[in-house]
């Protein structure tokens, strides 16, 4: 069993502050950090079952994730992931995943488990601090303890946001740090360019330097590109092996190195 112990700019209310992608990268390496050795490059999903605690900008709280029973929503419908606040259990917030079977693979499932603990960790404090408050002057004294779905991962699109999308709502700034932790964790940035450099190779990956134009990423960026006959069919070999590497899907690769600038245009595939 883990805690894991992590901080980020928050409000008086816990709740994040103006945090961009480069932060939350920086909070999912932590996060990493507490979880694996530095030498794995695979973070499994019992590495994240494990986890039974958080302590957040000074909230501690338990952590409560469950794998064993399908998962559903207000409505009834069945989707791969909650995670949730009982005011009823203030100490407390519960990530649950629908068992892998026909509708959610075990690469899914990681996928889905990686993205809820993001909501964990940047949603249920605010929800905990929330969640202690008690009645106003003139707010109605009958305690509601009814459950907060307050985040939930419907299907496999959910989790194919790109952070670059521009959020107007603050549901969907949550969305996108949960996706970016979820993408942050499962395939750092600096590990899967040492992969790229190790195993392009291999398979007639070409890789170009030339300067970053990213400010927080200065010094040489990589590109990469299959320039062979065979160019496509090389590309889809090497992307299948970094996935490999890092246990994760073909789809997932596609979107961090379209993320990390390593690719130029993020290829239109559903995920497996």
């Amino acid at each position: 069993m883990a805690t894991l112990t992590l901080d980020y700019r928050c409000c008086d209310r816990k709740c994040p502050l103006y945090i961009k992608h480069i932060e939350v990268e920086r909070i999912a390496a932590t996060a990493r950090q507490q979880l694996v050795a530095d030498d794995i490059d695979t973070v499994s999903f019992d590495a994240l079952r494990q986890i039974s605690g958080l302590k957040i900008n000074g909230i501690d709280f338990a952590l409560g994730v469950s794998t064993d029973y399908p998962v559903h929503d207000e409505l009834g419908n069945h989707v791969f992931g909650v995670c949730e606040f009982d005011p009823a259990m203030p100490d407390a917030a519960m990530v649950s995943i629908s068992p892998v079977g026909e509708i959610l693979s075990d690469l899914l499932a990681l996928s889905t488990l990686a993205h809820e603990l993001g909501h964990a960790v940047f949603d249920a404090p605010g929800w905990i601090v929330q969640g202690s408050k008690g009645p106003g002057l003139f707010d109605d004294v009958e305690p509601t303890m009814k459950r907060a779905y307050r985040t939930t991962t419907p299907d496999s699109e959910h989790l194919s946001k790109a952070l670059s999308a521009k959020p107007t709502t603050e549901e969907h700034f949550a969305e996108l740090r949960a996706n970016e932790f979820m993408g942050s964790l499962l395939v750092p940035r600096q590990r899967i360019i040492a992969a790229v450099e190790e195993l392009a190779p291999m398979h007639n990956i070409t890789i170009h330097r030339h300067p970053s134009t990213d400010a927080y990423h200065p010094g040489t960026a990589l590109r990469i590109t299959a320039d062979a006959e065979m160019g496509m069919f090389d590309m889809e070999r090497f992307e299948k092996a970094l996935a490999t590497r890092f246990g994760v899907n073909r789809r997932f690769i596609q979107v961090r190195l379209n993320r990390y600038g390593l690719t130029t245009q993020e290829a239109t595939m559903h995920w497996a």
